[in-house]
Order: structure tokens, then C-alpha cells, then sequence
């Protein structure tokens, strides 16, 4: 996927979570949050796995160690929804390891507790894709 849609597909995840902000308000439970914003994913028509298993490879072996991710979309952006802001930090590293093995080009941590959720919108891009 070329930079340009990839963009433009990280800006629609952000108008679906941005929707699903608007009409819950802050401060809903993470669960509830992803369960309204995978019906609003549906509404719009994006693909995507919710709570998608991710392989972890290294060096020819399959480690054994679960990784999920919250959301994959369109198999080019993982999403890591934030449980918690004391957490914020596990949650990025979560998310830094989703991208590298998942092969997605870019991550969204998204943290549905802000008052405003363009200040809980960060994306992150994949530097170093990890392959088999």
C-alpha cells in the first residue's frame, strides 16, 4: 500500500473512532469502545480482524509467546486501544512489536479516555519490517 492511502486509511480509522468518541463521550470502558467501533468499521465497509492473532517468527522458529493485536486493518494498520493511561508506555511496546511481526506499515495507538481523542490519536510507522 502506497503512503498516500495508507494515510488516507489511517484518517478514516480516526473519523470512525472519532464518531464512536463523539456519540459515547470519554471515559467508557476500552471494551465497550472497541466493540462500537468495530460496528462503525462494519458501517463503513473496512476490513479488518478484531483481536487478531499475530505469528511472532525469529530466525526460521515460531515462538510461542501470544501477540494480539486489538485491530488489524485492511492488513496494513494495527490499532492498540489504550486500557489505561498509567499503561500508556506497555501499550506503545505492544504496539511496536504488533507492527514489526504483523508486517503492517503503520500503527494507530488510540486512547478512547480523552477528552479530546485527537490528543489519544497517535499513529507510529513500521521502520523495520520483521520477515520469515
Amino acid at each position: 500500500m502506497d503512503k498516500s492511502r495508507r494515510n488516507s486509511l489511517a484518517t478514516l480509522i480516526y473519523d470512525c473512532a472519532r464518531e464512536v468518541h463523539a456519540y459515547t463521550g470519554p471515559g467508557i470502558l476500552p471494551e465497550i469502545f472497541k466493540s462500537c467501533l468495530a460496528h462503525e468499521f462494519r458501517l463503513r465497509g473496512i476490513r479488518f480482524r478484531m483481536n487478531a492473532s499475530v505469528a511472532v517468527h525469529y530466525k526460521g522458529i515460531r515462538i510461542e509467546e501470544k501477540l494480539f493485536a486489538d485491530f488489524i486493518i485492511e492488513e496494513e494498520i494495527a490499532i492498540e486501544l489504550i486500557s489505561s493511561v498509567r499503561k500508556a508506555e506497555e501499550h506503545l511496546k505492544k504496539l511496536n512489536t504488533v507492527v514489526s511481526f504483523s508486517g503492517c506499515s503503520m500503527g494507530v495507538l488510540l486512547n478512547p479516555a480523552e477528552e479530546r481523542l485527537i490528543d489519544g490519536f497517535k499513529k507510529i510507522t513500521n521502520l523495520k519490517r520483521i520477515t520469515l
